[in-house]
């Protein structure tokens, strides 16, 4: 999994991951893999057709199949139903293979994403009951960040928030894989200053991350020095701030807000020096 981008990217990391994961791709199958990665949803389906005339059991190949019909650009009903079925057929079988656990992860992103007609609740619950049944497996690792969105981003009473907060950073702890937890401490980052204006919280989360050299879509890492340097200003660590600002400079002279960072750094070098 990549960095959390809207719409069609995201199911290409998601499907990438499961191209990744997939366990002995039944023979034939691996092409239908490579495609369904690429966004290829026809070459897909036409990969895995094949490989079910071969070996219509299989598992892997069943899975490949559903998923391209996420990804037709005929964003149907039909072809959400569809695909629906044929994972809730595969969860019903066996929900703790490779393919189960997928099944179960891909029907959340149906009801979170993908359906006409959501169902943040039901995906809550599977997202949940993935981290709690098989936390050490990737596609619970890929549920965390989603999971996340959905509690924080969703219209509650304050102590309600602050308990989804505690549950979110009860997870941390648990994720192994480092862009699950990179993205799920920066979607809670961001909630904390977006709903919050909780610059205490949120400041510690973005300057692990960017420490931690794990950001590396450039249009994030833009985003994140701005947003490390002015909470670091706001919590009385000018220092810091100098630091995330002359990062900036660095890795974007040329940016639109070039100039204003360049003012801002100017200013706290000659607050420092007075």
């Amino acid at each position: 999994m990549g960095e959390l981008a809207p719409g069609s990217l995201t199911l290409a990391l998601c499907l990438a991951a499961a191209a990744a994961t997939a366990a002995e791709p039944a023979a034939g199958a691996r092409a239908g893999w490579t495609e369904l990665s690429l966004l290829n949803a026809s070459e897909a389906q036409a990969a895995f057709a094949a490989a079910s005339r071969a070996n219509p059991a299989s598992r892997d190949v069943r899975l490949g199949e559903a998923l391209a019909l996420l990804q037709l650009r005929s964003r149907t009903p039909a072809n959400f139903a569809e695909a629906g079925r044929r994972l809730e057929d595969l969860r019903r079988e066996n929900a703790a293979d490779d393919a189960g656990l997928a099944a179960t992860y891909f029907l959340a992103r149906i009801q979170q994403l993908h359906s006409y007609t959501p169902d943040r609740p039901a995906a809550v619950a599977s997202y949940r009951a993935l981290l709690a049944a098989h936390p050490e497996n990737y596609y619970a690792q890929l549920a965390a960040p989603k999971l996340t969105l959905l509690l924080l981003y969703d219209d509650v009473p304050p102590p309600e928030w602050e308990r989804r907060v505690a549950e979110v950073q009860a997870l941390l702890p648990r994720l192994t894989a480092p862009e699950a937890l990179r993205d799920t401490r920066l979607i809670l980052a961001t909630a904390f200053i977006r709903l919050r204006l909780d610059h205490a919280r949120a400041y510690p989360l973005i300057a692990s991350a960017l420490a931690a050299g794990s950001v590396t879509r450039m249009t994030r890492l833009n985003a994140l020095l701005v947003q490390a340097a002015e909470s670091a200003e706001v919590l009385g660590k000018p220092a810091e701030a100098a630091d995330y600002y002359s990062r900036f400079l660095e890795e974007f002279p040329h940016d639109a807000k070039a100039d204003e960072i360049r003012r801002r750094l100017g200013d706290l070098r000659r607050k420092a020096g007075s």
